[in-house]
């Protein structure tokens, strides 16, 4: 009954929609990526009116298409997937990202003379810049705008904004070209267009939405438009918006992170994904990895339950075993957590593939942590080091490694435990492998 009453409304609302026959008709929506989670005039549930209201056939996500369902992503994308699960709808991966470390590189040049010398003539054309200097005294830096959260959906899919990012981006490629300083802006939104136009080609005279971080908004709307066969709809086409149900999966992925329609729970891989990735924000975001202290007990607690679903529905889970051992290491059961984890060393195989770097890279570290609140330093320095010859037999990045085993082998780790709430963070590897705000 309730699945009925959902495609009801959709359906009710698709016919308010505006929509040119023949054509293909496209929406792209601007995100604002995890400032989602806070913001009162931008939310998740916006996000799905928006979606209903416009009831589009197909949905263009930005995930990567190797990471589409096989690896915990931004999470409104995985929202929107797991709406379009839910309504049988297609649902296109159009993320991409290169090989190369663009912000490691752009952290690296931020630190030489050629950079200092760069900015200044950077600086220079910002305040020449009619349009970017106007909104900079209306609004003040995108860092304060972003980090105030104010502003809603028809403010980021609006015009005003828009045309800031992209004179933004005409000022960073006119001084520093498409490289590190501007995360390969026309390169990487061109890889992704590609992605875009094939979604396109496979619904041809239907409604594809497309949504991507907000800073991408405008290069896409500037390649849609001209495009034969395609009508570029915008936003306020569509307004006002409808309250629409959430639908039993994405209500239930919004309170517990547990994303049922976009992995698999059919298959032991899939609950391993699913679970493991409902703890990723408890558990695993926001530094926690690198820096386990800052785990707030409070966190533990929400953890257990989902802990318990994983493993009365996949007791043999080698990474339910590994996530177990997180925690017991968290509350202070150190030998515990040392036996679980020498248990499962030659089973790491078994773990979802995309998470097998992860583990393979920290599990050393973590029993290493717990020798070293056991007082057992000989043991700890020989995990360290052994972790570490592991990370670069892997190829893993130096930053990586600092960021993992941090100072460990020189001084014995002590814990003191967080009392007070973090937020949601990105997945593992935060260091490189998680999406930038300013990519957004």
């Amino acid at each position: 009954m309730k699945k009925m009453l959902i495609a009801l409304a959709v359906a009710a609302l698709a016919a308010s929609a505006p929509a040119q026959t023949g054509k293909t008709n496209v929406l792209v929506i601007g995100t604002i990526h995890e400032n989602h989670e806070n913001s009162s005039t931008y939310t998740y549930q916006d996000l799905v009116n928006i979606l209903a209201t416009y009831a589009p056939d197909a949905i263009c996500v930005e995930i990567r298409p190797e990471d589409f369902r096989r690896k915990t992503y931004l999470r409104e994308m995985m929202l929107a997937t797991i709406y379009g699960s839910e309504r049988g709808l297609k649902v296109y991966p159009i993320d991409w990202w290169g090989a190369r470390d663009d912000r490691a590189e752009r952290d690296a040049y931020m630190k030489t003379s050629e950079y200092k010398e760069k900015l200044k003539k950077e600086d220079a054309l910002v305040a020449a810049n009619k349009v970017m200097r106007e909104f900079d005294e209306k609004y003040g830096s995108l860092d304060k705008l972003w980090g105030e959260n104010k502003l809603g959906y028809e403010f980021f899919n609006g015009e005003e904004y828009n045309r800031y990012v992209e004179e933004m981006y005409g000022v960073s490629m006119a001084v520093y070209g498409d490289g590190p300083m501007n995360l390969s802006y026309r390169t990487r939104n061109d890889k992704m267009m590609e992605l875009i136009r094939k979604a396109l080609d496979e619904n041809p005279g239907r409604r594809v939405v497309v949504l991507t971080g907000a800073e991408h908004k405008h290069y896409f709307d500037r390649a849609l438009k001209p495009m034969p066969g395609v009508v570029l709809v915008k936003l306020a086409d569509i307004l006002p918006l409808k309250p629409a149900p959430l639908g039993e999966y994405v209500a239930g992925f919004l309170k517990t992170n547990l994303a049922r329609g976009y992995f698999d729970d059919s298959t032991p891989a899939g609950l391993d994904q699913i679970y493991s990735g409902a703890l990723v924000s408890l558990l695993h975001g926001m530094g926690m990895d690198g820096s386990p202290e800052l785990i707030p007990l409070a966190n533990l607690d929400k953890a257990r339950p989902i802990l318990a679903e994983w493993e009365s529905r996949n007791p043999g889970s080698a990474y339910l075993q590994f996530d177990l051992a997180w925690v017991e290491f968290l509350a202070s059961d150190y030998r515990k957590a040392i036996d679980r984890l020498e248990a499962i060393r030659g089973r790491i195989d078994q773990i979802p593939e995309d998470s097998q770097g992860f583990v393979k890279t920290t599990i050393d570290r973590n029993i290493g942590l717990c020798h070293d609140l056991l007082g057992e330093r000989d043991l700890a320095i020989m995990c360290y080091k052994r972790g570490e010859a592991v990370c670069r037999e892997l190829r893993y990045t130096e930053r990586y490694i600092k960021y993992i085993f941090r100072d460990f082998k020189d001084k014995p780790y002590r814990r003191e435990v967080s009392k007070g709430p973090l937020s949601a963070g990105s997945p593992h590897e935060p260091l490189g492998a998680g999406m930038p705000r300013e990519s957004v």
